[in-house]
């Protein structure tokens, strides 16, 4: 008996000495990439185009359908998703008959300095792609301890989507140079299962109870209403309830509802199972006397409190330019409004300011969240643009964001 017992440790303490060997071997001191992730008016073109090019809505449900996805979109979409749902990057390469992703994730239960630095391999075959070598740090990973790590890995994320039955609509995927050729059948009520999958069951009830009161606020005569007027009623609101619940959460779900509202977007999309979906009625809802404003002003705050403001200021800076490209014209009026609507979504989320920025919001005036702008150029065409300012790389163009960041700083919200 006594055998068997010294047996049993001395197993168990190889074991363990083995798994605290393999960490040692994934765990790494430094990054193999930087996580930082800058986004540019380019690249939001280039993933603009990109789903434009692979737009499936106008396909019958059941029908073959083929995407070619170059290497540049793919590579930024997954290096953005690495850097706001991780804190990592990630560079994805793709070769004839295969693909090659690198990734960092930083450990933040690790001392300073620990990280973890994946490459995988994936082999193309007559249907779908094959693992062909996984490693972490130093540590090579079987290819069949990979698959269920994999495997694992999506069904840990806080996302409510069936892999299995997304993998059954892919019949295929060919790997050529610097693209991935995927064929797959399209289903028509895709976009509203994803959808719903990418909010949790908490995050649709928040989005129901400030649908609601949009709903409520929106009825009676009135065509247009100030966006003032909409913030105060619905952070009192979130004010009421955050004394029992998450005020960053209540937050996004306001900005949330708020954003879809004056853009024309249908909330209930996101939320299939919900057929009764309150439907607030269109107003006008303005920003210092502009619709335009408004809109700015909440895209921009919800992509900072769901993205990340480097996403914020790209796709302003990205309309501005399209704009000045035969729109609008380019406007230094707009861009404030999308750097305070950034500022505002920053606050709104961030725990350390989430409930100040709640208690403001539920009675501000315009001058506590938007700077002055009537001073400010707008409606450049591209060539007027580039001859006053020189340019997004113009000392002119620097010195007037300057001038905006100072405002902008300025504002209550901003305190």
């Amino acid at each position: 008996m006594k055998s068997i017992s010294h047996y049993l440790i001395l197993t168990g303490c190889l074991l363990l000495s083995l798994l605290m060997v393999m960490g040692l071997l994934a765990i790494d001191d430094t990054p193999h990439l930087n996580p930082r992730v800058n986004l540019t008016p380019t690249q939001i073109a280039k993933v603009k185009r990109l789903l434009e090019r692979n737009d499936p809505r106008h396909l019958r449900t059941g029908s073959l359908a083929r995407a070619t996805l170059g290497q540049e979109e793919l590579d930024l979409a997954l290096n953005y998703a690495a850097n706001q749902y991780a804190g990592g990057a990630s560079h994805l390469i793709i070769e004839p008959g295969k693909l090659r992703v690198q990734a960092t994730l930083p450990l933040p239960w690790h001392p300073p300095g620990g990280f973890l630095n994946f490459q995988i391999e994936l082999i193309q075959t007559n249907t779908l792609p094959e693992i062909g070598a996984f490693s972490v740090g130093h540590l090579t990973v079987p290819t069949l301890i990979a698959h269920h790590l994999v495997n694992f890995s999506l069904g840990m994320l806080p996302l409510e989507i069936d892999w299995q039955q997304l993998g059954r609509m892919v019949k295929k995927v060919r790997f050529v140079s610097r693209k991935a050729i995927v064929t797959y059948a399209w289903q028509g009520n895709l976009p509203a299962q994803l959808g719903g999958a990418l909010l949790s069951s908490r995050e649709r009830e928040l989005l129901w109870v400030y649908q609601a009161r949009l709903a409520e606020l929106t009825r009676g005569g009135k065509r247009t209403m100030r966006l003032t007027a909409l913030l105060n009623a619905l952070f009192q609101l979130a004010v009421q309830r955050g004394k029992l619940t998450d005020a960053v959460q209540e937050n996004r779900a306001v900005l949330r509802v708020l954003a879809f509202y004056v853009t024309q977007k249908d909330l209930g999309q996101l939320m299939p199972s919900n057929k009764r979906w309150p439907r607030p009625i269109r107003r006008r809802i303005l920003l210092q006397e502009r619709e335009d404003f408004t809109k700015h002003y909440l895209v921009s705050a919800l992509l900072a409190a769901d993205a990340g403001s480097p996403l914020a200021n790209a796709v302003g800076l990205y309309k501005e330019i399209q704009d000045s490209r035969g729109g609008s014209g380019f406007s230094f009026n707009d861009l404030a409004a999308d750097r305070a609507g950034t500022q505002m979504g920053e606050r709104a989320i961030a725990e350390h300011t989430a409930e100040a920025t709640q208690q403001l919001l539920a009675v501000a005036a315009e001058s506590d969240i938007m700077p002055e702008t009537a001073d400010l150029p707008e409606f450049m065409p591209e060539a007027e643009f580039k001859r006053r300012y020189g340019g997004l790389q113009g000392d002119a163009y620097r010195d007037m964001m300057g001038e905006i960041e100072r405002r902008v700083a300025a504002l209550t919200i901003s305190r």
